[in-house]
């Protein structure tokens, strides 16, 4: 349920609940994709299967007598508490988004469903069928309510999400007739296709509005301020006694029969309360706050949880029965609903802090004072802080857990540019195979944030003395800072998908080598691609210093040298480079350059905390632990630098560490299907450029030459020149342009109706309808010394396979294959920082009984169960045409070339060489 349906129901709360909205969806991919010949196919009955689908959607009470449903008659009615129990609540629907939510938010989650689906049973209670579950799993039932509560209580209805929803309800309600000429928003009721829409990119369609366009000012104002942080405060929050203020309310309530109609009435009532104490204050305006009510509890407003349920007995399996009040834990709730009442302060020009203490004393005034609200009389209310001093900030991490963050990086957070990293998927085209892999940037940012802030903490504080002695001051206050805020803005200049982005700008800079090499000038623009094949580091920093530009505390706090040294943290530095590269630091603070990008051996926070992220999200598993490391290191001399070193124990953990890189990279980065899904995105991009130039990069030379200009205003050193006025103004353009550009332009151009779109469009319609290339087969090459790049062995694979075709069509007449309906594809897969080298070939250990001395580890320290060989290259051939028969074919063409002539070596050993596979 996206943050559309909120806002279609706001309207039509009567009419459209998001199952209806379901159903209705079902119906239309019928139709559209053409479903019930499939459906026939399978052996379904369309008149009576169909309504059964919509009813198990739907939801069916089945207590209720006479039996209603129509789908299934009522000796299956057990069948309907399955998807969507009306009964009780148990079912799976409640079971996986549980586990789901829990999993993602970092929220621990002590609900085991397996323990409910293992003792489910069917049995009959009051002559119905119905699903029952084994006595000994009671507690299970309460504890599944009880996480539910937690869910609402921490994340689905947190003090500041809550707020931000009702920011975001109102600005779509604004623009529901001002986004389009022709139709409002809500009108999607009507239409489904309309509806089908209607996603999260609408947020970014209002936000990234230009300002000429006058009706929508409001709206993205209210999106701008919750980009920005610019929110209401909270000022308190209470429980509310319903039954008492229902009973007040009696007489408006008659015609109330609605929750949502409950509740406003409770805000207006307690609204009236509130201004009535608060009239005479000359300290705190009563019009300044407003009043929330919301329901929060087990389950269905005040019922016991298993009030519903039926269980059976070990001894007998299929007599049903209610527990009675004696045999369940005496320790559960009084009671298992709530409504709360929350109070914010409207304004958001920061006035909040001058009356902050003022505010929270009058909200408990008004709470022990009103009768509707349920207080102690003897509990005492602690005097608010006197200290408004800023705090570091605690995030929930599902990775790294409760992680606090310095109020200066909470200010860099805070800005649209950093707020940008939402709205771009960590693993690009990745979901399209791993449906968890939604995952983004900003969390990634956060977790390498805090790791780089860990590490540097490890550094300080576990130094030996030695080290100490030779320079007390190895590392400032400034140093963490920076460290972390290039950890915290190394993704932000990041395009939409991520590394697909910068797969698009290579592809574009090798379409204009192809262009222009009839000039001579190939050979340049392969360097050029070279170089600029990492643009999205120097946009990074570029969109850095555009945050500092803004902010007067960031530019106070951050000299000249400061901004070179996040540069260079952000770019990575080689620190094993003879002459020291860096202008930041200095060489005897060679180690900080190997904490956020390790040029020197790859073992960075950017590494530790995407692989253990990208794992918890992918569901692959993470043998890796990071933590190990980190707490082992250290700074020690190496060849007369400092160096980050391991404590010799952890020698096998740094090879686990890029056996998980290997595994990332081959199940999910390299995926047969990610790829080919990731190139139709980048083809469909490419069509699109013309339409909509936002898509294409900024050159690399125009970034260096801004960021230079803005290093020089921000440290005051700037001589200003007309020049500099058209640059700026152009780059500020091209900056605002290219914060809107986020994943949402998937849906920008698969939902336009724009005919210069049509060919993007159209590509992209065969991503989410899946009419992709099929993978015939893949297979290890061997990659000899004439072929050191990529693109020769994949053009020597596409030669051998063009080869194999035509040997093939010769070996089958009445076959025939025909080698353009194919492409070929040649992905590397490390175990390894560099390529094809050890992985620990560039680390260094020190040993327990001597700290300071740095040594290379022996082959006979470490496991000899370890491969010869750390890089592999996969070929991988791919049919474009959609035909089984001929796919099938190829899959034939494929196994014989492999097997049978044995044109790829599947061995690099001597023994294998020439041999038949």
């Amino acid at each position: 349920m996206n943050v559309c349906s909120f806002f279609i129901l706001y309207f039509y709360v009567d009419l459209l609940k998001h199952e209806q909205a379901s159903v209705q969806m079902f119906h239309c991919m019928r139709k559209k994709n053409g479903l019930d010949k499939m459906m026939k196919d399978y052996e379904l009955n369309l008149k009576k299967d169909i309504i059964f689908i919509e009813e198990l959607i739907q939801g069916r009470k089945t207590s209720e007598s006479p039996w209603t449903a129509k789908g299934r008659p009522e000796d299956k009615s057990f069948l309907y508490e399955i998807v969507a129990n009306k009964l009780n609540g148990i079912d799976v629907d409640k079971w996986d988004y549980l586990s789901r939510d829990c999993h993602y938010l970092g929220i621990p989650n002590g609900f085991d469903h397996q323990r409910l689906l293992k003792s489910a049973r069917v049995c009959e209670v009051d002559g119905r069928n119905h699903i029952c579950f084994r006595d000994k799993v009671a507690d299970n039932i309460y504890g599944m309510f009880h996480t539910r509560y937690t869910l609402h209580r921490q994340a689905l209805q947190h003090k500041i999400g809550y707020i931000i929803d009702v920011k975001i309800k109102e600005a779509l309600v604004k623009a529901n007739d001002k986004l389009s000429p022709d139709h409002k928003i809500s009108d999607a009721i009507d239409d489904i296709l309309e509806y089908t829409k209607l996603t999260d990119h609408i947020f970014d369609q209002i936000l990234n509005q230009s300002d000429s366009n006058p009706d929508l000012a409001e709206a993205r104002s209210i999106l701008e301020d919750v980009v920005n942080r610019r929110l209401p405060k909270f000022v308190g929050e209470a429980r509310l006694k319903e039954k008492d203020l229902k009973e007040k309310l009696k007489a408006s309530l008659k015609d109330q029969s609605d929750k949502a109609s409950r509740i406003k009435l409770y805000q207006e009532e307690l609204q009236k309360q509130w201004r009535e104490i608060i009239t005479d204050n000359k300290y705190v305006n009563a019009e300044e706050f407003d009043i929330y009510v919301l329901d929060m509890g087990f389950g269905e407003v005040g019922k016991e949880p298993i009030d519903n349920v039926h269980f059976y007995s070990k001894n007998e399996p299929n007599k049903a029965f209610k527990l009675e009040k004696y045999q369940v834990s005496s320790l559960k709730p009084k009671r298992f609903h709530e409504y709360l009442v929350r109070v914010y302060y409207k304004k958001t020009d920061g006035s909040y802090q001058k009356i902050q203490q003022k505010a929270e004393k009058r909200f408990h005034e008004w709470c022990e004072n009103n009768e509707f609200i349920d207080s102690e009389e003897d509990e005492s209310v602690g005097v608010p802080s006197q200290n408004n001093q800023s705090s570091d900030k605690i995030f929930n991490d599902p990775i790294h857990g409760q992680i606090e963050l310095h109020p200066l990086l909470v200010k860099i957070i805070d800005t649209p540019q950093f707020q940008r990293l939402r709205h771009i998927k960590q693993r690009g085209g990745a979901y399209l195979v791993y449906p968890g892999a939604t995952h983004t940037r900003f969390e990634h940012s956060l977790g390498m944030a805090y790791l780089a802030g860990r590490m540097i903490k490890v550094l300080q504080e576990d130094q030996p003395n030695a080290v100490e002695k030779i320079n007390q001051d190895l590392i400032d206050e400034k140093d963490v800072l920076c460290v972390q805020i290039a950890a915290l803005c190394y993704n932000l200049g990041h395009g939409p998908f991520s590394h697909l982005y910068e797969k698009l700008h290579r592809e574009a800079l090798k379409r204009e080598a192809e262009a222009c090499s009839s000039s001579g000038d190939g050979q340049q623009q392969a360097q050029s691609e070279e170089f600029r094949s990492e643009m999205w580091k120097v946009a990074s920093f570029w969109m850095f210093l555009d945050i500092v530009e803004k902010n007067d505390e960031l530019k106070q706090k951050l000299n000249e040298k400061d901004l070179r040294f996040i540069k260079e943290l952000i770019e990575g530095v080689d620190t094993a480079d003879p002459e020291w590269p860096a202008t930041g630091r200095s060489e005897n603070k060679a180690f900080l350059y190997e904490i956020v990008i390790n040029k020197w051996n790859g073992i960075d926070v950017h590494r530790w905390d995407y692989f253990a992220r990208d794992c918890h999200h992918l569901g692959i598993p993470n043998s890796f632990d990071h933590q190990r490391l980190l707490e082992s290191a250290r700074v020690c001399k190496v060849n007369g630098r400092n160096h980050i070193c391991f404590r010799d124990k952890v020698a096998d953990n740094v090879y686990d560490m890029f056996r998980t890189q290997y595994t990332l990279y081959s199940q999910a980065y390299q995926h047969k299907i990610g790829n080919i899904s990731q190139k139709k995105i980048i083809d469909a991009l490419l069509e699109a450029r013309d339409k909509l130039p936002k898509i294409s990069p900024i050159a690399v030379s125009k970034l260096q030459d801004d960021i230079e200009r803005k290093i020089r205003r921000i440290t005051g050193v700037s001589s200003h020149t007309h020049e500099d006025d058209e640059n700026s103004t152009e780059l500020n353009r091209e900056m605002r342009e290219f914060t809107k550009l986020t994943d949402h332009i998937f849906e920008e151009i698969l939902y336009s109706s724009d005919a210069g779109l049509e060919g993007a469009r159209k590509k992209l319609e065969d991503v989410v309808k899946r009419r992709l290339p099929k993978c015939v087969g893949e297979t290890r090459l061997i990659k000899r010394d004439n072929l050191d790049h990529k693109k020769a062995l994949n053009q020597t694979l596409q030669n051998m396979w063009n080869k194999a075709v035509d040997e093939w069509n010769k070996l089958h007449p009445a076959v025939f294959l025909d080698k353009k309906d194919f492409s070929t594809e040649v992905i590397q897969l490390d175990c390894t920082h560099s390529t094809g080298k050890n992985p620990i070939d560039n680390v260094y250990f020190y040993r327990k009984w001597n700290l300071t001395e740095a040594f290379k580890i022996k082959k006979y320290e470490v496991s000899s169960l370890l491969p010869e060989e750390f890089t592999e290259y996969v070929g991988r051939v791919y049919y474009t045409k959609n035909s089984v028969e001929e796919e099938m074919d190829a899959k034939e063409c494929f196994k014989w070339w492999c097997l049978g002539k044995c044109v790829i070596e599947l061995y690099d050993q001597h023994a294998f060489k020439g041999t038949k596979c």
